[in-house]
């Protein structure tokens, strides 16, 4: 049966029953990013949450349901992204592809361990309703990206043959490798200056791709 195939648990009917799964999906979150997914065993859950393996099985199928609600969680906890602690000194939308771009790496940071094992699941080689939920959970930032392009396109501002779609996916994939690499396998959590020179550096590859020779005081006016 595949993933997307298998019935799921019923929400928790009683107050208890939901403190229960409340605390069965927390202690899966720190077992996924300790041990990571394929590594991380029911009993490591049971063990965190203080419960009997019988009582997580009146909660979830199996491991695969309890990731599949950790990373719903998850998926939620993204729409809040993190701010920077100061805005970027440059102008214009130079200065505002740096700040979004470092909000991206600081929320990164916040997530990371969970962003790895949610990689690492969406990876597998069988058919994973995880691929599905990864390109979802990356799928707003790519679109956001896109909307803003075809805006500036629609002002003049973008070259208009530019295919808005692949940019946005372009740009999206390098900066989404880059905090990959750099934020969720390294072994310690990178510092905020080391988050805000990753936002600084993509922000400017960001604008000299989109806007070639331009200046960096580019339509000032035209924020997203």
């Amino acid at each position: 049966m595949r993933d997307s195939d298998r019935p799921a648990k019923p929400v928790a009917p009683t107050r208890r029953g939901a403190l229960t799964r409340a605390k069965l999906i927390e202690a899966g979150r720190k077992a996924f990013s300790a041990y990571g997914y394929e590594i991380a065993r029911i009993a490591d859950v049971a063990r965190l949450a203080g419960v009997s393996h019988g009582n997580f099985y009146r909660h979830f199928t199996d491991k695969d349901d309890l990731l599949h609600a950790v990373l719903a969680e998850l998926h939620q906890d993204l729409h809040h992204p993190v701010s920077r602690r100061k805005a970027s000194r440059a102008g214009g939308i130079l200065g505002e592809l740096i700040d979004y771009n470092t909000s991206f790496f600081h929320t990164y940071a916040e997530h990371r361990d969970m962003l790895r094992v949610a990689r690492e699941a969406a990876a597998r080689p069988r058919p994973s309703v995880f691929l599905d939920i990864w390109l979802e959970m990356r799928r707003p930032f790519i679109e956001r990206n896109r909307r803003w392009m075809e805006k500036l396109q629609a002002k003049g501002l973008v070259d208009t043959s530019i295919d808005s779609a692949l940019m946005a996916e372009s740009l999206g994939s390098m900066i989404e490798q880059l905090a990959y690499v750099h934020v969720g396998l390294p072994r310690e959590r990178p510092s905020d200056e080391r988050l805000d020179e990753l936002g600084e550096i993509c922000g400017i590859i960001s604008f000299r791709s989109i806007f070639a020779n331009a200046t960096a005081e580019l339509g000032e006016e035209h924020v997203r």
